[in-house]
């Protein structure tokens, strides 16, 4: 037995004896991830055979690093239930890929199977989870990491080994078409829920101990691979893969509690944008010195899709693009040339070398760590896990989509009496598509309810018309819909009216090489390489939105979106309009059950929602600069703030303290909440700081700890947060992490002030 092979050994042993063993082909065969997965095998009925594309791929690196997307299945991969691979054969197919790689690899090499996993595995017969601007808004971290690990559970029976999912970008700009894969704007709540996502995925597989001087506990993990690195949502004008020029105390400030919480995380990937500049994927102050040195990440960097091809706009060969990613860090290829030429880079630089083991080094470290060598196959009990895992997913997601959704006016008509005379209209009522977001699979009839069979139970007579489309009209059906809308309404005794957007993808569109949307098409307009100039609906739907208020019915309005849109005329007009984002497939059910109070709205804001497009950027956490805040033709305040939320209930938040702990080093603030409606339900308190007495232009507020509390009717609970000294910091004039004078802190309406003058913090 060769050390690499012994399981007791520490993985750092295993994977020095490994790397010494290989040629150079091998090497650069283990951080390339080039193949698209699903032109791995073809399916003939129920039987799978692999293709001779994906066993030349194998034969060229001797053995696989990665393959990413073999259960992938949607528009661009062109898979579906048809040709795809259903969820009960994936760990079938999984085994038989990894039997291959692992025969035809000269030391038995196995592959990362890698999946997209932004709102659930985009994969035929998986749950599909609110994106994430709806799970911010639930300020439930708790939940997130329970479905978190619901999600690994189910890609573990079936085979795969590193999910990806975007937690770091943040919605600064929400005319970009990626604003779905956010957790909201704050750097503080998305930190949370990116921890939440990792501790779900992998438990306590990494802590701040070095994984490498222990051996692999033999079992199978799945690992996360958490995108982007890092600001992406700031780009200019919105624009996907823009240009992010912000400074260093910027990036440190507002990003650096992202990057430090995904220090336990498997993988990291890198984003498309430059900062200042310098390529994210090209930039080793980054990927190296802020991401290893300084937060002590321990696993692997991937690349985005083609990205490293992006460099050679830059570099002018694919040679020099490789050495600088190599040099800057990134460990692992996605689909790009760039990686595949490495053996020219080493021969115009052969200290590359140096590089390259490195980079193999953390690639063969993750396998080691998630038990590929020790466990590469799914076992027969495992995959037979997928059914029960299934169940419970979906019952994590019904209250994950419940908790998602926001309520943001409501002049009395919510809840809604049961059995009556209600009309479902809009244009999401046609399919479920629309409700989903982008990286969705296809969806088979019995993984969702609509919107229409969701109402039936608490009404009467339900009557549904399409009212528009999003988007792009029809001359010859437009007023056709409209009036089938307008009678529906007519007869009913309320209005249930769907408006918003979609990220609906087609198999009639075209698609570039990464898989996002070549050009606009039809009614799709969000998702990745959709951005907005303007966040107005369209004429369409406001037309549609006017004839059902003139109908004089009580009118509900839902807004299905994966980004805030101008709702200042649905404000106007309905009497009652609940946010619920893309809310995943127990969405419509979600819907139905707020309307019709079977549960409480708790859902809370975790943008500052704008009023339009020429208002933009309005979060929360601008400096607090000598401006004119508002414009000749409008406010510069959002039209709503971030936090807001209505409920069936009411709430009165109380009785703010705080002390110090001098030798903690840490304040507790403490603040009661009490329900004084009449029903049960949860709240979200959101913690404030304000700092004053610094050396640069302060924040006009930062969040600093959030804690959702259930509370039942006419009942109060007292809740105590712990803030350490260390969050309280800024970078001074001179790049130094150090206290303002002052903080005052707020619950609601509720403030206390501190002076930090005999507070103690180590200085970064």
């Amino acid at each position: 037995m060769a050390p690499y092979q012994n399981d007791t050994l520490p993985i750092r042993v295993r994977v020095q004896d490994l790397l010494a063993r290989m040629t150079t082909q091998e090497k650069i065969g283990q951080v390339n991830q080039h193949l698209y997965g699903w032109q791995s095998y073809t399916r003939h009925g129920s039987e799978f055979t692999l293709t001779d594309q994906f066993k030349t791929h194998v034969a060229w690196g001797g053995g696989l690093g990665a393959l990413y997307g073999l259960f992938r299945a949607d528009p661009w991969s062109g898979r579906t239930p048809e040709n795809g691979v259903p969820a009960a054969q994936s760990a079938t197919v999984s085994n038989m890929v990894q039997q291959y790689v692992i025969t035809h690899s000269r030391l038995g090499i196995p592959a990362l199977i890698v999946e997209e996993a932004p709102h659930g595995h985009q994969a035929l017969g998986a749950v599909s989870y609110p994106t994430n601007l709806g799970k911010s808004n639930s300020f439930d971290p708790a939940l997130v990491a329970q479905c978190a690990q619901l999600q690994a559970a189910e890609l573990a029976a079936k085979g795969v080994h590193l999910a990806l999912v975007s937690t770091l970008d943040l919605l600064k700009d929400p005319r970009w078409g990626r604003s779905e894969e956010t957790f909201g704007e704050s750097p503080m709540l998305a930190a949370a829920y990116t921890q939440a996502v990792i501790h779900g995925f992998q438990g306590d597989l990494i802590s701040n101990d070095c994984f490498l001087d222990h051996p692999a506990d033999t079992n199978r993990h799945i690992g996360v691979v958490i995108k982007h690195l890092i600001g992406q949502g700031d780009a200019l004008g919105g624009h996907n893969a823009g240009t992010v020029p912000l400074g260093e105390r910027e990036v440190r400030e507002v990003y650096g509690p992202l990057v430090a919480s995904i220090r336990h995380a498997v993988g990291v990937m890198a984003a498309y944008n430059d900062i200042d500049g310098v390529p994210c994927h090209a930039n080793r102050q980054l990927l190296t010195r802020w991401l290893r040195t300084a937060n002590h990440f321990q696993g692997l960097v991937m690349a985005d899709g083609t990205a490293l091809d992006r460099l050679t706009d830059l570099t002018g060969s694919v040679a020099a693009a490789a050495q600088q990613a190599l040099t800057a860090g990134v460990d692992l290829s996605l689909w790009d040339d760039v990686y595949t030429h490495i053996d020219q880079a080493l021969a115009a630089d052969p200290t590359l070398m140096t590089a390259l083991d490195t980079a193999v080094a953390r690639v063969l470290a993750v396998k080691f760590l998630l038990g590929l060598f020790d466990q590469p196959l799914v076992s027969p009990s495992e995959a037979a896990k997928l059914p029960k895992i299934i169940t419970a997913s979906h019952q994590a997601n019904a209250k994950l989509a419940v908790e998602s959704m926001t309520l943001v006016k409501n002049n009395g008509v919510l809840p809604l009496a049961r059995n009556q005379k209600v009309a479902v209209i809009g244009p999401h009522t046609a399919s479920i598509y629309d409700w989903l977001g982008d990286y969705t699979a296809p969806q088979a009839p019995d993984q969702f309810t609509s919107l229409t069979d969701a109402v039936r139970p608490y009404a009467s007579q339900v009557c549904t018309a399409l009212g528009s489309q999003l988007r792009v009209g029809v001359p010859d059906q437009d007023y056709r819909w409209l009036d089938e809308a307008e009678d529906c309404a007519s007869e009913s005794d309320a209005v249930i009216l769907t408006l918003g957007g979609s990220s609906a993808r087609a198999f009639d569109m075209h698609f570039l090489t990464n898989g996002a949307l070549a050009a606009p098409q039809g009614n799709t307009d969000t998702g990745e390489n959709v951005d907005l100039a303007d966040l107005s609906l369209s004429a369409d739907q406001l037309s549609l939105l006017r004839v059902i208020k003139n109908t004089g019915k009580p009118l509900i309005v839902v807004m299905v979106q994966g980004r805030p849109y101008d709702i200042r005329p649905v404000l106007a007009i309905a009497d009652a309009v609940l946010l619920a984002w893309y809310p995943g497939q127990a969405g419509p059910q979600a819907v139905a059950d707020i309307l019709f109070g079977q549960t409480t709205p708790t859902g809370r804001l975790a943008i500052s929602y704008p009023r339009s497009s020429g208002q933009l950027p309005v979060y929360y956490y601008q400096r607090h600069a000598a401006k004119n805040a508002d414009y000749l033709d409008e406010s510069g305040a959002p039209l709503l703030p971030f936090g807001a939320g209505l409920d069936y209930t009411t709430w009165i938040v109380h009785s703010l303290s705080l002390t110090h702990d001098l030798i903690e080093q840490r304040t507790a603030i403490t603040v009661t909440a009490a329900n004084t409606g009449q029903y049960d339900s949860s709240l979200p308190l959101l913690l404030f700081g304000r700092f004053r007495g610094t050396t640069v232009l302060p924040r006009e507020k930062q969040l600093l700890a959030t804690r959702r509390v259930t509370i039942p009717a006419g009942q109060k609970q007292t809740v105590t947060f712990t803030v350490p000294d260390t969050a309280l910091t800024y970078y001074d004039a001179h790049m130094r992490s150090v206290l303002p004078d002052q903080v005052t802190f707020s619950v609601g309406d509720q403030t206390q002030t501190i002076t930090t003058r005999y507070f103690h913090v180590k200085e970064n």
